[in-house]
């Protein structure tokens, strides 16, 4: 197994910038919470307008049966690529 490869981190924050970057992402959260409601449906409030659907339980419904048809039309198979030898696998999933 190779040895793994050293990532150096830059988040192009300088020490003077440290306010600034708490404050701003300290915001983020709070307006991800503000969600719009239009004709009985709940929609993001985080760049509003980008994703067209809306995030309520009967939008997170429809996904999962929507998962799951795609699961039946192909006999519940996760993936298609020809794997000969499955050592890792990373799940970028995110769920509802």
């Amino acid at each position: 197994m190779a040895a793994p490869i050293a990532v150096e981190q830059d988040n192009g924050v300088q020490d003077d910038d440290q306010y600034e970057v708490a404050s701003y992402t300290t915001s983020i959260t709070s307006s991800i919470t503000d969600y719009k409601y239009e004709h009985g449906r709940r929609y993001h409030a985080y760049q509003e307008g980008r994703y067209a659907l809306p995030n309520d339980e009967d939008e997170q419904n429809r996904m999962d049966l929507q998962y799951h048809a795609m699961r039946l039309a192909f006999d519940d198979k996760p993936f298609f690529a020809p794997v000969a030898k499955l050592e890792r696998v990373l799940d970028a999933g995110t769920g509802t």
